[in-house]
């Protein structure tokens, strides 16, 4: 019976679990979604920002790294667009964006990124969830 109530737990559980994943997508300042392999930024800080071997003004524009692991953090909401800091490696050299590059996109466009990384996060768990347990001390067959 205790049995039965534990997997009855586990089917519930796992079926809630996609409910509040999918709760905690709304889109405000400090939510984080990665960056696309040589996106395109064009630079929004008034100062511009410098690279180890570049400069880049106001408007111009530098691409994320291809190799690394980037990121988008929400500094604003104003309106309909979103102001982005970039964060990345503090060194990067020719035409990438150092780390604390600003630039805006569309409120829209912000929010379906924010939406299309939890789906993705979310189905890699939901993968991994489902997979199955090893048996340990189990004999081999």
């Amino acid at each position: 019976m205790i049995l039965l109530a534990a997997k009855w737990l586990a089917v519930c559980g796992g079926l809630l679990l996609p409910v509040t994943l999918a709760a905690g997508t709304e889109l405000e300042i400090g939510s984080r979604f990665p960056a696309k392999p040589s996106e395109k930024i064009v630079v929004k800080n008034d100062g511009g920002v410098r690279n180890e071997t570049a400069s880049f003004g106001f408007g111009e524009v530098c691409y994320s790294s291809d190799h690394l692991k980037t990121w988008f953090v929400v500094k604003r909401i104003v309106g309909d667009r979103v102001l982005l800091e970039f964060e990345c490696l503090s060194t990067v050299f020719d035409e990438a964006c150092p780390h604390g590059t600003e630039t805006s996109i569309p409120l829209v466009q912000a929010r379906s990124r924010l939406d299309a990384y939890a789906a993705d996060v979310e189905k890699r768990f939901m993968d991994e969830f489902q997979r199955p347990t090893p048996r340990f001390g189990m004999p081999r067959q």
